[in-house]
């Protein structure tokens, strides 16, 4: 299911039915909270496999991989990549399950280790492990600790994430298990029921706008 036809869907709850050329739901609005309501999923999907199964963890249907991302120097062996988004719903240290690095003669990388932030301000004070590319998140932003010199156009990141799919492209992919899509409807579904219950402004003269009976 893409982005668009969720949002489709959903507005047909709401106007029950086709919604009309002066509806006041736009598309843009609804998509603008559906990445929130994805970010609810995953992080009840997070706690449900925890509580199930003893481990935390987010289910592959939340992954999405982007490759071709660029890597650029950021201090003495250590390089950043930014991220398309920050990582959908859980902490920013953990949204990223691989990393890996392909040069200019396609050849790929095995997976960079990740580090937690304890990790991470201990290792960077030492030198690389040779052969041995290390990570962290953090935020938008991936940090990666490398023995390899990693020159900018000879080398770039595939990253497997935790993501939403492209929330600029309606016609993307919504990443999120068909059994968790109806948490994302009870989310949003009330919202876009209260957004409908307020008039329009048609005034614009900074007034609230009040719904007539």
């Amino acid at each position: 299911m893409t982005r668009y036809q969720y949002i489709e869907k959903l507005l047909r709850v709401i106007y029950n039915g086709q919604p009309s050329d002066d509806s006041t739901i736009s598309f843009s609005l609804v998509n603008t909270w559906l990445s929130e309501g994805i970010a609810m999923a995953s992080k009840k999907n997070w706690v449900d496999n925890a509580q199930m199964d003893g481990m935390p963890y987010i289910n592959n249907g939340f992954y999405q991989t982007f490759s071709g991302l660029s890597i650029s120097k950021s201090a003495n062996y250590l390089y950043q990549v930014t991220l398309p988004q920050i990582p959908i719903g859980i902490g920013k240290n953990e949204g990223v399950s691989s990393l890996t690095i392909k040069d200019s003669n396609n050849n790929i990388s095995f997976d960079a280790v990740p580090l937690s932030e304890n990790q991470s301000t201990y290792y960077r004070s030492i030198r690389p492990i040779q052969n041995k590319l290390m990570y962290k998140t953090e935020g938008i932003n991936l940090f990666i600790l490398s023995p390899l010199v990693l020159s900018a156009g000879n080398y770039s990141a595939n990253v497997r994430m935790v993501s939403g799919g492209d929330s600029t492209n309606l016609d993307s992919v919504l990443n999120v298990p068909d059994d968790y899509l109806s948490l994302i409807d009870e989310f949003l579904i009330p919202k876009l029921l209260l957004e409908k219950q307020q008039g329009a402004d048609l005034m614009n003269d900074g007034m609230e706008t009040q719904k007539t009976a």
